[in-house]
């Protein structure tokens, strides 16, 4: 999971689907403008040649405009001040169609293809701009308004006619908007648990449930992933092999539950010692825990083997019942691996040094 709360993840699919908006609204605006241009000029769409040269220079700003917005908005990258760019190119987009209603509608006399024009480009901000709820004001009010205006000016309507006009274009626009961005929404939060769900599930598959570290599992994996690093890079890799001295003793003298406690802190010992983010520790089981070491030669691994010695002697852990100290102590198996090896010979050399230094009295590590 990336990390993101759900606040976050509707920003951020929020410019994403604004985006999309931005580029659909653009090369509609393309077709739309291409067609009425050669209209225009081919079916000669006014007879006054200062009406045809402003809707045709009007034209060609809207094509500038929204070729500009095809290539700026073809970033896939947020910027950091997407909502005022937002903001800006839509009310531009509202600003420069409201334009063209208004001379297709009152110099142009062309009432009806006005009204088609300003509930297209209503639709197309609606669909398009629907994720930002001020983006799609600022683009709509200018076409409502001047195409009002217009019906207003037309003597064949009434002014309650332009206003409940007005009015019911504004109920279907916000209706509209709170459905869609409500299915907007719902998906993002769909998704947003899913990555919630797989990242708790992932945790539950690599993590041991008692000592929340790693677990067997994900050792496995991680080591076979690491052994193809070493392979392909020629770079060093070590393994600490580690076992909880007297373990059973602990259990019969202190109780299971003072030993599930005893392995939660020693585990986080061994985790804390840890300084790298590229190391792990793993339970491997029982009372036995491996420490894997990418990038790491022989030399390191003992240096990182004696820190979680001294660490583990720092807290103090008592064992009684111990007949190698009055504490808790750890007895550890080092070994690097060797070019060829496979990963079940690299652990078994770690296992027979971890052996050695349990008949060498535990408390101790042994490294080859």
């Amino acid at each position: 999971m990336d990390g993101l709360t759900l606040t976050q993840r509707i920003n951020k699919v929020t410019y994403k689907n604004l985006r999309i908006g931005f580029l659909w609204s653009s090369k509609i605006s393309l077709m739309i403008l291409a067609l009425m241009l050669v209209t225009l000029w081919l079916n000669h769409f006014t007879n006054d040649s200062d009406v045809s040269f402003l809707l045709t220079a009007q034209f060609t700003w809207q094509m500038i405009l929204s070729g500009f917005g095809l290539i700026y908005f073809n970033r896939s990258a947020e910027p950091t001040n997407y909502r005022l760019i937002s903001a800006f190119y839509s009310f531009t987009y509202g600003l420069s169609w409201g334009a063209t209603i208004l001379i297709l509608g009152l110099y142009a006399q062309f009432t009806l293809l006005s009204e088609v024009l300003a509930n297209l480009t209503t639709m197309v901000a609606l669909l398009g701009f629907y994720t930002y709820r001020n983006a799609l004001y600022l683009a709509v009010t200018p076409i409502l308004t001047l195409s009002t205006w217009i019906t207003v000016k037309d003597e064949h309507l009434t002014l309650l006619f332009s206003f409940e006009k007005f009015m019911i274009t504004l109920i279907i626009i916000e209706s509209g908007r709170r459905v869609l961005y409500r299915w907007f929404s719902n998906r993002v939060q769909q998704e947003h648990e899913n990555k919630r769900l797989l990242k708790e599930l992932n945790q539950l598959a690599s993590h041991d449930q008692l000592t929340q570290i790693k677990n067997r599992r994900f050792f496995q994996i991680e080591l076979e992933k690491q052994i193809k690093n070493t392979r392909r890079l020629h770079i060093p890799l070590s393994l600490i092999l580690i076992d909880i001295d007297h373990f059973k003793t602990f259990n019969d003298s202190q109780g299971h539950i003072a030993g599930d406690e005893c392995l939660k802190l020693v585990a986080k010992v061994i985790d804390a010692s840890l300084l790298r983010g590229i190391d792990s520790v793993s339970r491997f089981g029982g009372e036995e825990f491996v420490v894997l070491l990418p990038n790491t030669n022989l030399d390191g691994a003992i240096l990182v083997a004696q820190r979680i010695q001294e660490n583990l002697a720092k807290v103090a852990i008592d064992h009684p019942a111990s007949q190698t100290s009055h504490l808790v102590t750890i007895s550890q198996g080092i070994t690097t691996y060797e070019e060829s090896q496979r990963s079940t010979q690299f652990i078994e050399k770690a296992d027979h040094n971890l052996y050695d230094a349990k008949k060498s009295g535990r408390n101790c590590y042994i490294a080859a």
